[in-house]
């Protein structure tokens, strides 16, 4: 969950919604791509991986966001470069 808080805020700031907005289209994008099923514990760095350069880049262009390989190229790289937050959840 750390990461979704993390990676929520980073979106936050680029998009201009609110932090709790930015988790939220993540929740939604993970559901897309991972099924309403998959708990977060056990989401790794491969599945939110295909959740950005899939199902939130899809969301990002319904909502007509600009420069969407810019905004995934930068939340790709703070997702690996922070990728131990994922394990966090797993503790």
């Amino acid at each position: 969950m750390e990461i979704i808080k993390f990676l929520g805020d980073k979106l936050a700031n680029k998009i201009n919604i609110s932090p709790p907005a930015a988790r939220g289209l993540l929740k939604l994008a993970i559901k897309d791509e991972l099924g309403p099923f998959k708990p977060i514990s056990e989401i790794n760095f491969n599945n939110f991986k295909s959740v950005m350069k899939n199902s939130l880049r899809l969301r990002l262009i319904k909502l007509d966001i600009p420069n969407i390989d810019i905004l995934i190229e930068y939340m790709l790289y703070h997702l690996t470069k922070n990728q131990s937050l994922t394990t966090m959840a797993r503790v």
